[in-house]
């Protein structure tokens, strides 16, 4: 009884220690090395880690196209920086890897030399990763989500194709337990892509409440298409009519999460002044929630992306600027602080906030 209660007492411990920590201290005892590789071990410290700021991480990737080279940076989401805390954790040679979303600490990575694509799935803590098969079709131009589903208790990858339209084409699936893609129809209701009229921002689709989401065009302007990973059934977010978007003036529009809700912001530039807006959808599915969060003005605004929410309400934010939109981001947040320390190169793209975990991509097929 003593022993199980001392046990129990470990565990606790170990949970709140960071990946790097448990990783070592696998090498304290047969039985320590023994929790520490436990799925339940595995899984009860994600939990404590997505509520923990310090378990969690901005992923970067940078370019380098006279070496052919491009690398892989975590850093610190904290204003308190130091430059050790920045850690460069792979290089591609004679490969571009585009870090696409992520889910439960682990990646989603397409990894491209111009002539073939490779799809992985990586544990940037960890640095454990694996292949993962290729789609039934190669797109051009299209967007991914990394989402668990309860449900099945499985992960699940979704492409979309944000450039053909027409009943013949398809979206597909993968869950990673049958280790296929699958085909999924588009929508029954007409949804044009959204590179077809208001341009996206590219990012990855947002995940929240067991479902995908991502802005389309429909006849009454922008809209948000949704796909639950369950049942695989679409629908569409009701948007306020001040959200809807109808003119080309529009840079940008698309969705995304933070802190657990669902978001829609967009870029606009009109008349020599750019601005940003940020709504938040504070009720899943209620019109009437969306509350605007955020709206910035500047003169040389670009674009601009939410990337984190911090604890304090702040928005950590990748900004693109006029003199400069052929360049990499700069990330800062709404009051202008902006994160220096952080690896910055014209090549850099869009990076994102992962929550570091054990969670071992080899042992989810």
């Amino acid at each position: 009884m003593e022993i199980h209660f001392q046990e129990e007492i470990i565990m606790d411990i170990l949970t709140k220690l960071p990946v790097r920590s448990l990783l070592r201290f696998k090498c304290v005892s047969k039985f320590w090395k023994t929790l520490i590789c436990d799925p339940y071990f595995k899984g009860k410290h994600l939990n404590y880690a997505k509520d923990d700021t310090d378990s969690q991480k901005f992923l970067i990737c940078q370019i380098y196209p006279k070496e052919r080279i491009s690398s892989i940076y975590s850093c610190p989401l904290s204003p308190v920086q130091l430059m050790e805390d920045v850690q460069k954790l792979d290089s591609f040679l004679n490969a571009r890897p585009f870090a696409d979303c992520c889910c439960g600490g682990l990646v989603f990575l397409l990894a491209s030399d111009g002539l073939n694509k490779q799809y992985m799935l990586w544990n940037p803590s960890t640095r454990e990763s694996i292949i993962l098969p290729r789609p039934e079709f190669s797109l051009s131009c299209c967007m991914y989500g990394l989402a668990y589903d309860a449900a099945s208790d499985d992960y699940k990858i979704l492409m979309i194709d944000v450039t053909s339209v027409g009943p013949e084409v398809f979206n597909e699936i993968l869950a990673l337990k049958s280790g296929s893609w699958k085909r999924v129809r588009k929508p029954s209701f007409r949804v044009l892509p959204v590179s077809c009229g208001v341009p996206s921002g590219r990012d990855c689709l947002a995940f929240v409440h067991g479902t995908f989401h991502w802005v389309g065009l429909s006849n009454y302007g922008s809209t948000i298409v949704s796909f639950n990973i369950s049942n695989e059934v679409y629908g569409q977010i009701p948007l306020l009519e001040r959200m809807r978007i109808y003119h080309k003036r529009y840079l940008e529009n698309e969705v995304s999460v933070l802190g657990g809700l669902l978001c829609s912001y967009s870029t606009a530039n009109y008349q020599g002044e750019g601005t940003f807006n940020l709504w938040v959808m504070r009720d899943y599915c209620i019109k009437e929630s969306w509350t605007n969060l955020y709206t910035i003005r500047d003169t040389d605004l670009y674009s601009a992306r939410p990337k984190y929410r911090f604890a304090d309400g702040e928005m950590l934010l990748s900004f693109r600027h006029l003199n400069r939109r052929s360049l990499g981001p700069i990330f800062g947040t709404s009051k202008g602080q902006y994160f220096g320390l952080w690896p910055q190169c014209d090549t850099s793209r869009e990076g994102f906030a992962y929550t570091e975990s054990l969670i071992s991509p080899k042992l989810l097929t």
